[in-house]
């Protein structure tokens, strides 16, 4: 094991309590080999606006201290079954918000706070070119 691969582990100057490979969205990740966590906006809009307004500012703060490479263009193609599908978040000015659960309601596990919604590019990618 290299001296670099070891460096990713350890708590970096500036960043206190946070750790690139050992902190909360490293491990909200669980075991996939997922590169990317996609939140289509339907869903960011439908989320009470005092958490639209934390994610903006948390996402403000993340670029003012993130270099822009950080931040690249991409485009999201829906892929299910490894191929191409209909996304229906994609025509969101034509959509209703998602509806909330009632209070009490039952829920998924909420153990796993960002499934559902992870993106591995270079098996997908793959997989939708055959």
């Amino acid at each position: 094991m290299s001296s670099d691969s070891n460096a990713a582990t350890v708590t970096e100057a500036g960043r206190p309590g946070s750790s690139y490979s050992d902190g909360p969205a490293w491990h909200a990740f669980g075991l996939s080999r997922a590169a990317y966590h996609v939140i289509p906006r339907r869903t960011l809009q439908s989320m009470p606006v005092e958490w639209q307004a934390r994610f903006v500012a948390l996402m403000g703060e993340a670029r003012q201290v993130l270099p822009d490479e950080a931040f690249p263009e991409y485009q999201v193609i829906r892929i299910e079954g490894g191929k191409y599908a209909s996304d229906p978040n994609r025509r969101y000015r034509h959509a209703a918000p998602f509806p909330l659960r009632p209070a009490g309601a039952e829920q998924a596990s909420t153990a796993q706070p960002l499934a559902g919604a992870f993106v591995n590019t270079d098996i997908q990618f793959e997989q939708a070119r055959r």
